[in-house]
């Protein structure tokens, strides 16, 4: 591909990102972007947009050409945190915690924990259905259980879980809200800001609870360590995986939820088949992403991406939801298809910065698949309200009731 180094070249285009019709439904606004062409201006805030799986990959994956958010990101846990840094810091900072996520480590430890905050949390909800009701699964179960999940490997009591439910939903509006200037806009970020002190400061009394008391739990990991942090460091990072452990993890199950239910079909396949499971939650992953778009910065004089040459300074926003339907790379990119060969997806980070979590997520939604191809595999979706998140995009409600329910689908 020829390289430009005029901004003029690049094609113009004007996307709302704010208008809820994005949220509920990013694909046919993220297709046209990509008919525009590789990079593209978006003339409302002047960030250049990426659609390809290749550009979102590079921009994505090299931390020490593309920056991070960290301003926002910032804001978001209230300190820095190995998520807005590269090199050696980020490798340290994360290798805290790299070895209990890791996918043997998870195996040995956890599906029990998992299987049963899976059991005792959707046991009332699967009931209501069983009698004939139209149940709200996100709020009656899936909302909970990644956080009931981390709570306890962080070692803190399951009695705060609302208060990390409500901490986690409302921070989001940080990164969500920062270009919007609007009123409502701001009191959005004015919430989010809060919710983070809020958890911070809690945080903060368990960091020095487990200084006293150390256990075998992940703050006391932190608290205990020896890599040369600052308090605040410290504090941020246990904010940035109540965050990160809860919130993406639940929208992920939500769009599995969604997305087996308008593929009945497939769904019966994976009931007759578990070990299908691991690649259908990718395929979910990747045809319905939960992070929709991320900000990055180039930290380069000169940098090529999709044939041209931006200056230092340049705002890029990739677009990992757009990435991951690239029929450049799948064939059928806007199909769901669960028997399709398997290649990397964007739903998860990719090189260095890639999730922390991503083995814990996907052991989590695989044992709750399992629990309610089980139970109520026949589960229909009435409704489905994705809220008013788009960056990091999911199920806030799904209406569901039983096809074959003793009361009849109501």
């Amino acid at each position: 591909m020829p390289v430009t180094t005029s901004i003029a070249d690049i094609p113009t285009i004007s996307v709302d990102f704010l208008d809820p019709r994005f949220a509920a439904d990013p694909y046919p606004a993220l297709e046209e972007i990509r008919a525009v062409g590789p990079i593209v201006r978006n003339e409302r805030s002047g960030y250049l947009m990426l659609t390809s799986y290749a550009d979102c990959a590079q921009v994505m994956g090299r931390a020490q050409s593309f920056a991070a958010d960290v301003e926002h990101l910032t804001a978001l846990f209230g300190g820095t945190t190995f998520a807005s840094l590269s090199g050696a810091r980020h490798r340290q900072l994360k290798g805290i915690w790299a070895p209990a996520f890791q996918r043997k480590s998870l195996a040995a430890t956890y599906p029990e924990l998992i299987r049963q905050v899976i059991v005792d949390r959707a046991a009332d909800s699967i009931a209501r259905l069983r009698a004939g009701e139209t149940v709200d699964i996100a709020e009656g179960f899936v909302r909970a259980i990644p956080a009931v999940v981390i709570a306890s490997m962080l070692g803190v009591p399951s009695a705060d879980i609302p208060d990390f439910v409500r901490w986690s939903d409302e921070m989001g509006h940080i990164l969500e809200n920062r270009d919007d200037p609007s009123t409502h806009g701001r009191a959005l970020v004015a919430q989010g800001k809060q919710a983070t002190d809020n958890l911070n400061r809690y945080m903060a009394a368990v960091i020095d609870e487990r200084r006293d008391r150390p256990g075998g739990d992940l703050v006391s990991q932190i608290a205990v360590s020896e890599v040369p942090m600052t308090e605040a460091e410290v504090v941020a990072a246990t904010t940035q995986l109540v965050f990160a452990g809860n919130e993406t993890t639940a929208k992920l199950m939500g769009h599995c939820l969604v997305t087996l239910a308008a593929h009945p079909g497939q769904r019966e396949v994976l009931r007759q088949n578990r070990d299908l499971l691991p690649q259908a939650i990718e395929e979910v992953h990747r045809w319905s992403s939960v992070k929709v778009a991320t900000l990055r910065f180039v930290r380069e004089e000169q940098v090529q991406v999709a044939g041209h040459e931006l200056a230092e300074d340049t705002t890029i926003m990739a677009l990992p939801a757009a990435g991951n339907r690239d029929p450049q790379r799948w064939e059928r990119a806007d199909a769901f298809d669960i028997n399709r060969p398997r290649l990397a997806h964007l739903g998860f980070g990719v090189g260095p910065h890639a999730c922390l979590g991503l083995n814990l997520a996907r052991l989590e939604v695989e044992i709750l698949l399992n629990h309610l191809l089980d139970e109520i595999p026949d589960w229909q979706v009435q409704r489905v309200d994705y809220g008013d998140s788009w960056m990091v995009r999911g199920p806030a409600e799904i209406d569901v009731a039983l096809e074959n329910a003793r009361g009849g689908r109501r």
